[in-house]
C-alpha cells in the first residue's frame, strides 16, 4: 500500500529545487492563490508560482475481505507573469513561456515518492489577468497527474 504524501508540498519542494530563485523567486500553496484571487490583484513578486491540488479520481475492485483502489491524483502549477508597461501582454506571454518548459522539465518523469507513479503532463491553459489590476498580465496554468493505489481491508 502507498503512504500518502502532500503532493503540493511535494511539487513546491521539487521546484524550488530545480528552478532556480532568480528564475522563479516565488513559490506559495492554494491559501496565498485563493487570496490573491478574492483581493483580485498579482503577487508582489514576479513571476510567481503557486501549487494547487486540483482533486483525484478513483476506481475500485472489490475482493474476499478487501478494497482496492486506483488513484488518480491531479495538480497544478499557476506561472503568473507581467511586466510594467507592457498593456498588450505581449513580454509577459513571451517570459512565461521558459518558465512554463522550467516546470514541465522539473516534474514531467519524476516520481515524487514511493508507490507513486511518474507525473505526467496533461494540461497546459494561457489567461491573461486584467481582471487583477493589470492589463498585460498573463497566467499559465500547467495541469499534472499522477497515481498510487490504496487497499483497504473490509471493517464491520
Amino acid at each position: 500500500m502507498t503512504t500518502p504524501i502532500d503532493l503540493v508540498e511535494a511539487v513546491q519542494a521539487r521546484l524550488r529545487d530545480k528552478i532556480p530563485a532568480e528564475t522563479l523567486p516565488d513559490i506559495k500553496g492554494e491559501a496565498d492563490f485563493a487570496k490573491l484571487i478574492s483581493e483580485k490583484r498579482l503577487p508582489q513578486r514576479l513571476p510567481a508560482a503557486f501549487v494547487v491540488a486540483t482533486g483525484w479520481n478513483a476506481t475500485f475492485q472489490r475482493r474476499v475481505g478487501a478494497v482496492s483502489h486506483d488513484i488518480a491524483q491531479g495538480v497544478a502549477v499557476v506561472l503568473v507573469q507581467s511586466h510594467a508597461g507592457d498593456a498588450s501582454g505581449d513580454k509577459a506571454r513571451a517570459s512565461v513561456w521558459p518558465l512554463e518548459l522550467a516546470a514541465v522539465t522539473a516534474l514531467a518523469g519524476w516520481v515524487p515518492a514511493a508507490g507513486y507513479a511518474a507525473f505526467a503532463v496533461t494540461e497546459s491553459r494561457l489567461q491573461g489577468l486584467g481582471s487583477a489590476g493589470s492589463a498585460g498580465a498573463v497566467a499559465s496554468t500547467l495541469s499534472f497527474v499522477t497515481e498510487w493505489k490504496l487497499h483497504a481491508k473490509e471493517v464491520s
